[in-house]
């Protein structure tokens, strides 16, 4: 559980070193902090709202400061709008954590077109195939997936990644397992996970169900929408364009008329 956001970006990262999913992966790692903290008992969530139930320190920065903004809040967070609202910058976060322990090099400065571009080629293969092996064993299984695995799962179906990954006729069933994971299906229950042991760990496994399904529906959700807003953009630019290039056109057409 603990590499689920490093996970998620590593995944993303193509061979070359650009982000993929780079307008959704916030998304995705709100999800995954919120995950975690319900896992290591921080938190619960009912009726889709948050109640911080442990502030220490995790040791984590990332999460330290997710717990923060949840547990300083001045009113009942929902777990939907908090995911939904990703931290300014959260996605470089990540990238940068990950250079910083090796296993990933920071290229600066290489342009595309007239704006800077940074790439993050992975230096540590192994640990990024070790992320795509344990997607894979969810994506290319059948049968009940625990926790975790649902929480891998439906996040990485909620950033994106199942095209990315699973493309083409051929990958159609992975993609849609990831589907069907992200939607609540095929997810054994937070008993089962928790096994025969302590009552503690059966109410932290349970509250991670609950934020899984959170954090899946609100990740794509918000990812959902925001493909939505930025192909209404596109549309309207272009319609704008179009309508101004036909006005020109039609000008320039009048003004010869009338000339004749």
């Amino acid at each position: 559980m603990d590499s689920l956001g490093d996970d998620l970006v590593l995944l993303s990262l193509s061979p070359d070193g650009r982000l993929t999913t780079a307008e959704r992966i916030g998304f995705g790692l709100m999800g995954s902090e919120l995950v975690r903290l319900a896992a290591a008992g921080k938190l619960t969530i009912t009726d889709g709202r948050v109640t911080v139930t442990d502030r220490s320190p995790s040791g984590d920065p990332m999460l330290d400061a997710a717990l923060a903004s949840l547990a300083d809040a001045r009113r009942a967070v929902r777990a939907k709008s908090w995911v939904g609202r990703p931290r300014r910058h959260i996605g470089h976060a990540y990238l940068e954590r990950l250079a910083a322990a090796g296993v990933l090099q920071v290229e600066r400065g290489t342009r595309l077109g007239i704006f800077p571009v940074t790439r993050w080629p992975v230096t540590d293969a192994g640990r990024q195939a070790e992320a795509r092996a344990r997607l894979d064993a969810i994506a290319l299984s059948t049968g009940p997936v625990s926790t975790e695995e649902a929480a891998l799962g439906g996040l990485a179906y909620a950033t994106g990644l199942g095209s990315v990954l699973y493309p083409g006729r051929h990958n159609r069933p992975a993609r849609a397992r990831l589907e069907r994971i992200a939607k609540g299906g095929e997810v054994a229950t937070a008993v089962q996970d928790a096994g025969q042991g302590a009552d503690a760990a059966r109410q932290a496994m349970a509250a991670a169900n609950q934020a899984t399904r959170a954090a899946v529906d609100a990740a794509t959700a918000a990812a959902t929408q925001a493909a939505i807003d930025a192909a209404t953009s596109a549309a309207i630019s272009a319609a704008t364009e179009a309508a101004h290039s036909a006005a020109h056109g039609a000008h320039g057409g009048g003004g010869g008329h009338g000339g004749h």
